[in-house]
């Protein structure tokens, strides 16, 4: 009797058994893949989110110190406008030395005698008309302006003589000199940069 031995269903049932295993090593290979893909987004979107928590904290220092800088600039245009304003100040103090300086000197070179009618003054030239009764009243004038140190280019322009308002002849005349102590003022100049 011829017995038939099958040995082939041992191998079906190894070959079932590798497949069950090679499955279940893909479908756990494949979780973990998933397990990793996720925990990498998860890992990812703390970083972005972290990063712009630091951007907006960037961004909220940038707008702060944008403030500052308007502020500066702000503050930068006032102080120049003080600063112009205080110069042209401290200029007219300066400049109203000038007529005290003329002022001071017309009693010392005007004589008895001579009545000055006009005075004018226009960036340290001094103007000067009046009338004398003689000619000797207003050579003294003319010595006195000379000679004082607060005087210099002294010049008689005309002289005149005129009977007319009274007894006796009047000289008129007109002279200019340069006051010496005359302070021209250094007067600010206009910003023209646009601020």
């Amino acid at each position: 009797m011829i017995v038939s031995i099958n040995l082939l269903p041992w191998r079906e049932i190894n070959r079932q058994a590798i497949r069950r295993q090679f499955f279940q090593k893909v479908a756990l290979l494949l979780v973990l893949l998933m397990a990793l893909t996720g925990f990498g987004r998860w890992m990812m979107s703390q970083q972005l989110e972290a990063q712009e928590a630091r951007n907006a904290r960037l961004q909220t220092e940038i707008d702060s110190l944008n403030t500052t800088l308007r502020a500066f600039a702000k503050r930068e245009v006032e102080r120049d406008t003080l600063q112009r304003r205080l110069t042209l100040v401290n200029a007219l103090q300066k400049q109203r030395n000038n007529a005290t300086l003329l002022f001071n000197l017309l009693p010392q070179i005007t004589p008895d005698g001579v009545v000055l009618d006009k005075v004018s003054m226009t960036s340290g030239k001094v103007n000067i008309e009046g009338r004398s009764r003689s000619n000797a009243q207003l050579a003294t004038l003319l010595a006195l302006l000379e000679a004082d140190p607060a005087a210099s280019q002294v010049q008689i322009h005309s002289i005149i003589s005129d009977s007319s308002r009274s007894t006796f002849v009047e000289k008129r005349f007109k002279a200019t000199f340069e006051l010496v102590g005359y302070v021209v003022p250094n007067l600010p100049q206009e910003n023209t940069d646009g601020r």
